[in-house]
């Protein structure tokens, strides 16, 4: 019983032995292996890209430009000039031709001006850039004033793309801001109150000592 119990012991020892080895030589392939796969998807992913387009916004008056603009920040009413900057960059290591960039802009925009030709109907801006040199990038400008914004009941957020295709590649960005609807400012009638009683009240003295003046 005894050398029985010491030969199944043996064995087991052995077992065990055996399956770390194995499982200490699969750790090691995996570890060798498998990263270099990881890397050769993400560096063949990564060449695909030829493009980069970059959409910012600001208000007329402010010298930055912004990814968005929060309500916090800046609210827009009618009447008020927003301008979008457009950046297109080729961050390949080889020459782009013919580069369709399109910015979709909603219809409550008046443009002032933009860089190629405006689709009225679908209010597209569109235009082509022959060739960008590697690493090359061109920074272009649209400026619009917001009308018919009575139309909003509320604080609306509003969000505006930017896209450019060329050499098999595409990009897109996005620029949000808030537009709110047109009221009377608080301060402006808080004015017209102010000179209101203002005038009410220099009559008022005025009738009182003219009436002390003549005793009646």
């Amino acid at each position: 019983m005894a050398y029985n119990y010491i030969l199944i012991t043996q064995v087991k020892h052995k077992i065990l032995t055996i399956s770390f080895v194995f499982g200490a030589m699969a750790i090691l392939f995996l570890s060798l292996f498998s990263p270099s796969k990881a890397y050769g998807q993400s560096y063949s992913q990564g060449e695909k890209a030829k493009l980069s387009i970059d959409k910012k916004i600001r208000s007329v008056g402010d010298t930055q430009y912004y990814d968005n603009i929060e309500a916090s920040n800046k609210t827009f009413y009618e009447n008020d000039v927003i301008e979008f900057q457009i950046r297109i960059e080729n961050i390949s290591t080889e020459v782009v031709y013919n580069i369709n960039t399109k910015d979709i802009l909603p219809k409550y925009l008046s443009l002032i001006f933009y860089p190629g030709t405006f689709d009225k109907d679908q209010y597209i801006v569109e235009w082509n850039i022959d060739k960008l040199e590697a690493g090359e990038s061109k920074t272009y400008l649209i400026r619009a004033k917001i009308k018919d914004a009575t139309k909003f009941n509320a604080l609306t957020k509003q969000t505006n793309k930017a896209e450019a295709c060329g050499g098999g590649s595409c990009d897109q960005d996005y620029a949000s801001y808030f537009i709110g609807k047109t009221t009377v400012p608080a301060t402006g009638a808080s004015d017209i109150a102010l000179k209101t009683i203002l005038v009410i009240s220099i009559a008022a003295t005025g009738f009182y000592f003219r009436k002390l003046a003549r005793e009646y």
